[in-house]
């Protein structure tokens, strides 16, 4: 996380002086995400770690705060481009960074060291551990593949699609936020769902929820109110995938391997994390809004339908059980 710390504030400050868009792809785009992957993916194996009967609750209030931050930072910045301009506005948010980041990493504390490989050849540099592969956890490894690929769409494209309904650019960062604020609220109120009636059942629930919403309710918002109401309904639910897959990894290779475990599934959420955004974006050129947005609730679906395989699998074929 210390790496971290220093690596993603100081790639927004450099992207600040890019002259050319290689510049841009280099610091914000690769040396900001090497520095946000040091920080997130160690920070929310930590309360998996400490919590054992309230696991999901505690994990859903940690990982509240990048909800919290999209309501307040996407305001925020669009206000500092238009008074400071966007150099200087990455410079004021990476030193905002910078501080927020010291403060979370002098309070980081970890319980569980990553135990050596059962093989006796573990690396620094691993990310793959043969002896957590089984049935469960490739199952996992499949939701997590699939779900990044519909996950991050709205959030990047709710600008561009108010003003294909006729809404300016500011309505569509206040979109943003309100996204980010329904998911600052899912992570909790999920978190606390998920220990009292299962947390399979739960993220098997919210994941499937956020697909039809996006193919039916998005599909449908031809108006302002319409689209706000998807974007509370989406931000209620889609934020089950951030705050439960630390406590299900857990659950599944126990959380003593909670880091290698994670760290692996996380490893298969960067092909729809890089491609999703990009695949949606060609769809919408080349044929419709339609076509992007059933591309973007498709996936999530597809990810249900992982999670609900692993789910009976886990309750061993019941239907009414908390798992």
């Amino acid at each position: 996380m210390s790496i971290g710390t220093v690596v993603a504030p100081l790639a927004l400050i450099l992207a600040s002086f890019a002259t050319q868009l290689w510049h841009v792809y280099l610091s914000q785009g690769v040396l900001f995400g090497i520095g946000a992957a040091f920080v997130f993916s160690p920070s929310v194996t930590l309360p998996s770690q400490w919590f054992t009967s309230r696991r999901a609750l505690a994990t859903g209030i940690a990982v509240s705060g990048s909800g919290v931050g999209g309501v307040c930072l996407s305001p925020m910045t669009q206000r500092l481009i238009v008074t400071l301009g966007y150099r200087n506005t990455l410079r004021v948010q990476g030193s905002f960074g910078f501080g927020l980041l010291c403060i979370s990493t002098a309070l980081a504390t970890s319980r569980y060291r990553p135990p050596p490989s059962s093989k006796g050849k573990d690396k620094w540099y691993h990310i793959y551990d043969s002896s957590l592969i089984s049935r469960r956890f490739l199952l996992l490894l499949g939701f997590s593949f699939f779900v990044p690929f519909g996950y991050v769409a709205p959030f990047f494209l709710a600008p561009q699609f108010v003003q294909s309904i006729g809404l300016d650019t500011s309505t569509g960062a206040a979109m943003i936020s309100v996204m980010s604020a329904a998911n600052a609220i899912c992570r909790i109120t999920l978190g606390y769902l998920a220990d009292r009636t299962g947390r399979f059942n739960t993220m098997l629930t919210c994941t499937f929820l956020a697909g039809i919403f996006t193919m039916v309710i998005w599909q449908f918002s031809t108006n302002y109110a319409i689209f706000i109401v998807y974007c509370v309904l989406y931000g209620l639910t889609a934020g089950g995938f951030v705050s439960l897959l630390p406590v299900t990894t857990a659950d599944i290779v126990g959380v003593e391997n909670i880091q290698k475990g994670l760290g692996m599934a996380y490893m298969t959420t960067v092909i729809g994390n890089l491609l999703g955004t990009p695949i949606i974006g060609l769809l919408l050129d080349a044929f419709s809004w339609t076509a992007a947005i059933q591309f973007a609730g498709s996936m999530s679906v597809i990810s249900a339908l992982f999670m609900l395989v692993l789910r009976m699998l886990v309750a061993k074929g019941k239907i009414f059980v908390k798992v």
